[in-house]
């Protein structure tokens, strides 16, 4: 009894209820249910789901509400970029703030930020990103080559087509193509994957750092291993004979050309090609030849291989090799030039080219003024129009990039586009390359333009 009591003691009082009996109204209910807190409503888990129609319903509303998630992130990281953020907070660098705050790697901030840029101009993409209709896998591919005149073209065709689709059909294509236009294999770009010790990664950073320092600084990863895997295949270790020492072979019909390499062929652009074609070894046609007698430089090269074909004791020999350039030419271009690349801040002295700077392709001959030692890297850059060069080896060689800003300098993407348009369009004209560079180098010294039609203008004036 005392234990009973006690608890009774301590029990907590509380107010005696007051029954109030009379009949409930229609009115009462209804008032009781606005002042009765809402109950919600049950969330599906996924764990307990077992309605499939409603999973599939969730996993759409999610995929769109992800395309709009990683809309707004390429909005935001642009804003953060242009106010400085990471500084404000203190982070040493705007990669270290996105990886620190969103978990991305500096890739995938550049490819937001490079999405967030281009979405600006291409309204109907943003709008088609902002609803969920495409995804940002999708999104990100159509970037790299929809237009205000292609975006909607792009985006009728994106639809039904898986994301692995869209990566192979943006690949082949340059920007402002259409999903309908030609493909361009060798614009595909392969990816390398490679899992290695750490003292195999020391090894490869120093091989790395060591290139890139012979090269001048800071390249892509394509340059750099391109380099490389010059300087491992090696040369004829004769500063006389050209150093391109692959097999490129030139279709006659339909003019495109291709590496084969590892019992695979590659498809490659013209660059590779011409590169071949500037500096490089022309086999006669036949066991182990690559390049047709039709891409030889002069009338007389092709003669005396059409003379040798015809001669029964050349057959069984092994087909002798033409060298592009005279070899004592090239020995004279080779020494004035130091046995290095002419590029400025360029130290690269392994396995260079021997350039023409007036094409052979146009008629150019092998006059050692109009000749310069390049490294592969520059090279190439020379061919793709994103480096121009002129002067001669006797004045000295002028370097401009190919929006006509001097080499070294700021260049403008949005100008090296414009201009890379309407050398294109030039070309199509029927303007030699030289020609339509030499026009539009003109119409770009004469003033600003702010797009193709109004810098074609200017270019054709000056002829």
């Amino acid at each position: 009894m005392q234990s009973i009591a006690h608890a009774r003691t301590y029990a907590p009082s509380r107010p005696t209820p007051l029954l109030l009996l009379r009949e409930r109204t229609a009115g009462d209910a209804e008032s009781e249910r606005e002042r009765a807190p809402a109950t919600p409503s049950p969330v599906l888990e996924p764990e307990a789901a077992s309605d499939w129609t409603r999973v599939h319903e969730r996993l759409v509303s999610l995929g769109k509400a992800r395309a709009a998630h990683e809309r707004e992130v390429c909005r935001w990281l642009l804003a953060a970029r242009r106010l400085g953020v990471h500084a404000r907070v203190g982070y040493a660098s705007f990669a270290e703030l996105t990886e620190r705050v969103l978990g991305l790697k500096a890739r995938q901030t550049e490819e937001r930020l490079r999405v967030g840029r281009v979405l600006g101009d291409l309204r109907l993409l943003d709008g088609a990103f902002a609803t969920g209709e495409l995804s940002w896998s999708a999104v990100r591919e159509l970037t790299r080559v929809a237009t205000r005149e292609s975006e909607q073209a792009w985006i009728d065709w994106t639809k039904g087509r898986r994301v692995r689709q869209i990566e192979v059909a943006v690949a082949a294509r340059k920007p402002g193509d259409g999903p309908r236009d030609p493909s361009d294999p060798s614009r595909i770009k392969h990816r390398l994957v490679f899992e290695v010790r750490g003292e195999t990664m020391a090894v490869f950073r120093d091989m790395q750092s060591g290139v890139r320092a012979d090269l001048g600084g800071n390249v892509d990863d394509d340059a750099l291993l391109y380099e490389i895997a010059r300087r491992v295949l090696g040369g004829p270790g004769d500063e006389a004979r050209a150093s391109y020492q692959i097999a490129v072979s030139r279709c006659d019909e339909c003019g495109r050309s291709r590496i084969d390499a590892g019992g695979t062929s590659h498809p490659v652009d013209e660059v590779v090609a011409e590169m071949a074609l500037c500096d490089g070894q022309l086999l006669e046609p036949g066991a182990g030849a690559r390049i047709p007698a039709s891409t030889m430089p002069d009338r007389e090269a092709r003669r005396r291989v059409r003379a040798r074909k015809k001669s029964p004791r050349v057959r069984d020999r092994r087909p002798p090799a033409t060298q592009t350039i005279p070899p004592a030419t090239r020995r004279d271009v080779m020494r004035r030039d130091h046995k290095r690349c002419v590029v400025p801040g360029c130290s690269n002295h392994r396995y260079l080219d021997v350039h023409h700077l007036d094409p052979r392709s146009e008629g150019g001959g092998h006059n050692p003024a109009r000749l310069a030692a390049l490294c592969g890297a520059h090279h190439r850059a020379v061919h793709a129009g994103v480096l121009c060069v002129d002067g001669s080896g006797s004045t000295g060689f002028v370097f401009h990039h190919g929006d006509g800003t001097s080499y070294g300098g700021s260049v403008g993407v949005v100008r090296l586009d414009l201009v890379r348009q309407t050398l294109g369009a030039l070309e199509e004209m029927g303007f030699k390359p030289t020609k339509a560079r030499a026009l539009l180098d003109d119409a770009l010294r004469a003033g600003t333009h702010s797009d193709v039609a109004a810098l074609l203008h200017a270019a054709l004036r000056a002829t």
